[in-house]
C-alpha cells in the first residue's frame, strides 16, 4: 500500500478504492493503474486518471497480488481490510503511524500517507521529469498545485549544476573524438 502511495504519488483515499480490475499490467511501457475516483477540483466530482507503474511498482504489486492479497477475503478491492471491503484513509494513517513506532522513529520523524505523495513529486523532479508529468500523475488541475507539492533537497542546485556540467564535458568529449 505505502509502496503504491510513494512510486504512484496516489492519495490515501484514491488508494484505498482501487479494483484489482484497476491494475493493467500490460498497459504502457511500465504498466498503469486506474485511478476511476481521482479526487476532483472544487467539488466538480471524480476525475478519473492513469498512473504509470514506475520504479518497479508493477513488481510489487504482482507479488501483492501473488502472496498477500489471497489472505484476505474474495473481493475486487485491491487493498482489502480484514472483510474483505475498503480500508478507510484513516486506517492507513494509523497503521502508516503504528509501523513507525514499530521501528522506533522518533515522533519528530514521522510523517504522513501524503507526505509520501510529495516525496513522489518531489524525487521525480530532482530526477529531471517535467512538471506537467508530474502534473499528471498526481492528477492536479494546475501546475502551480504540483509546485507546493515539490520540496528539492538542500543540494539541488549543486546537482543540477554538476550534471549540466557533466553532460555539457561529454559533449565536448565526444565531439573532440569525432573530429580526429
Amino acid at each position: 500500500m505505502f509502496r503504491t502511495l510513494y512510486h504512484a504519488g496516489l492519495r490515501s483515499e484514491e488508494a484505498s478504492l482501487l479494483d484489482r480490475p484497476d491494475l493493467h499490467f500490460t498497459r504502457g511501457p511500465f504498466g498503469k493503474l486506474h485511478v476511476r475516483f481521482g479526487k476532483g477540483a472544487r467539488t466538480s466530482g471524480p476525475r478519473p486518471r492513469w498512473v504509470p507503474m514506475l520504479d518497479g511498482l508493477d513488481l510489487v504489486l504482482h507479488w501483492f497480488l501473488d502472496d498477500v492479497r489471497g489472505k484476505f477475503p474474495d473481493s475486487p478491492v485491491l487493498f482489502a481490510d480484514e472483510s474483505g471491503g475498503s480500508l478507510h484513509r484513516g486506517t492507513i494513517r494509523n497503521r502508516l503511524r503504528y509501523l513507525m513506532e514499530l521501528e522506533g522513529r522518533p515522533a519528530t520523524d514521522r510523517f504522513s500517507p501524503h507526505a509520501l505523495r510529495r516525496a513522489c513529486a518531489t524525487h521525480n523532479y530532482e530526477r529531471g521529469v517535467d512538471l506537467v508529468a508530474i502534473q499528471q500523475l498526481l492528477g492536479h488541475w494546475t501546475v502551480s498545485s504540483t509546485m507546493r507539492y515539490v520540496r528539492p533537497s538542500a543540494t539541488f542546485i549543486e546537482d543540477a549544476y554538476r550534471r549540466a556540467v557533466t553532460t555539457t564535458l561529454g559533449e565536448l568529449t565526444a565531439e573532440g573524438d569525432s573530429s580526429a
